[in-house]
C-alpha cells in the first residue's frame, strides 16, 4: 500500500474519533508536539521505525518525552501504529491530522518567506488578501531568508506565490534569452 494512503487513512480515522469525542484540538496539540519532536530528533524517528525494539520500549520513550502527560487515547493510537509496524509514519500522520483539523475548522496555514523582517501591518495586509482569496482564516508562519535579496515568497499548500527580486530577475533573464533567440532565428 502506498505510504500516502496509509497516512491519510490513519489521520482520517483519528479525526473521526476526535470529532466523536470532541477532542480534535487536544489531540492536535499533543500530536503536533510529538511531530515536532520527531522532526527535531533523527534518533527518535529511527527508534519508532526500528522493527527490533519492542512496542513497550517505544511507548515508554514517548511517555518519558511527555513526562506522563500523554493522553491515553493518543497513547492507544500510537500503540496501534506501532503494533502494525507503522511507527515510521507517526510524523507524517501528525502533519496530515493537523491539515485535516485546519480544514475542518476553516483555517489555512501559509508560509511566508521574506528577505527582511515584515512589519505587523505588512503581515496583516498579506493575511487579509489571502483570507479574502481563499475564504478561510489564515494562520501565517513567517520565516526570514536573506538569500531572497528582497520581496517575499508565500506557500499555500503546494502553490507558491513568488514576489521576490530573485524571481523577477530570473524571469527578466528568461525574457532576454527568449528575445535574443527569436531575433537570431529570423535572420
Amino acid at each position: 500500500m502506498l505510504s500516502g494512503a496509509v497516512i491519510n487513512r490513519y489521520a482520517r480515522g483519528l479525526l473521526a474519533y476526535a470529532k466523536a469525542h470532541d477532542v480534535t484540538d487536544a489531540l492536535d496539540a499533543q500530536l503536533g508536539e510529538l511531530g515536532r519532536a520527531l522532526a527535531a530528533s533523527a534518533e527518535l524517528k529511527a527508534l519508532l521505525a526500528n522493527p527490533v525494539l519492542t512496542q513497550e520500549m517505544k511507548l515508554s520513550t514517548i511517555d518519558k518525552l511527555f513526562a506522563g502527560e500523554l493522553r491515553s487515547d493518543l497513547r492507544n493510537f500510537i500503540a496501534l501504529l506501532l503494533e502494525r509496524q507503522r511507527g515510521r509514519y507517526v510524523s507524517a500522520i501528525a502533519e496530515r491530522y493537523h491539515e485535516l483539523v485546519d480544514e475542518l475548522k476553516g483555517r489555512l496555514e501559509v508560509e511566508i518567506e521574506a528577505a527582511q523582517p515584515l512589519s505587523e501591518a505588512q503581515i496583516e495586509a498579506i493575511v487579509a488578501r489571502l483570507s479574502q482569496s481563499y475564504g478561510k482564516a489564515i494562520h501565517p508562519v513567517v520565516r526570514i531568508n536573506p538569500a531572497l535579496l528582497a520581496g517575499y515568497r508565500i506557500q499555500v499548500g503546494n502553490r507558491v506565490l513568488d514576489a521576490t527580486t530573485q524571481n523577477q530577475l530570473r524571469q527578466f533573464r528568461s525574457r532576454l534569452v527568449l528575445g535574443n533567440a527569436r531575433k537570431e532565428g529570423t535572420r
